[in-house]
């Protein structure tokens, strides 16, 4: 079983965190349902993988990915050292699909640093972020930049089918307006990341 998040269940204001609320509707159902909140404060539901296909963009999927990218780092632990002191950056590797929705986590904190977002077109200069999103329209030279990344320790995150199978660390799906992921760990293990277990349990799919 597996976890999806509908981007409409979003409420579009989040707190100084940087955590997102769901309604007061949401809220009882997940109450009255026992579910307590792993990556996100999100409505979630079961689905099938394999029901999984392409979806029209919309700009609340952009929100609900943005937020994915935050909270992806309360369960993820880094190898002593590899983060900078006092910034975490979140960058985004070729065409930028988030429009302003990754700015909005900009100035935010998080495992007690700074957010700082930035946009990069070379893999080169990306090794300094602490999770990279590489665009869709990086598809073509993904194995050079993984190549590049690699040893870096940097989490990387995708939205395309068939990344997380070529090395992205996570992927992102939708389905039916419903944001999933899956986690590739061996990739994770091979950079020193730690992936806690509670994610993995929401994924759709872990790879080993």
């Amino acid at each position: 079983m597996a976890f999806l998040i509908r981007a409409a269940a979003i409420d579009r204001d989040s707190d100084s965190s940087g955590d997102l609320h769901c309604s007061s509707g949401i809220r009882k159902i997940m109450r009255l349902s026992g579910l307590f909140l792993l990556v996100l404060t999100l409505c979630l539901s079961f689905v099938n993988p394999r029901e999984l296909h392409a979806e029209p963009l919309h700009a609340e999927e952009f929100q609900v990915k943005a937020a994915f990218l935050l909270n992806f780092a309360r369960f993820v632990e880094w190898p002593a050292g590899a983060l900078v002191k006092d910034t975490f950056t979140i960058g985004i590797l070729g065409q930028d699909p988030f429009d302003s929705a990754l700015d909005s986590l900009a100035g935010k904190t998080v495992r007690g640093r700074r957010v700082v977002v930035r946009r990069y077109e070379d893999p080169e200069d990306a090794r300094e972020a602490a999770i990279l999103f590489i665009s869709a329209s990086e598809k073509r030279a993904l194995p050079r930049i993984l190549k590049t990344l690699r040893g870096n320790s940097i989490l990387t995150v995708g939205d395309t089918k068939d990344f997380g199978r070529s090395g992205v660390m996570i992927n992102l799906l939708l389905l039916h307006k419903r944001v999933g992921f899956e986690i590739n760990l061996a990739a994770a293990q091979r950079d020193g990341l730690q992936i806690s277990s509670n994610l993995l349990k929401l994924a759709l799919e872990v790879i080993e």
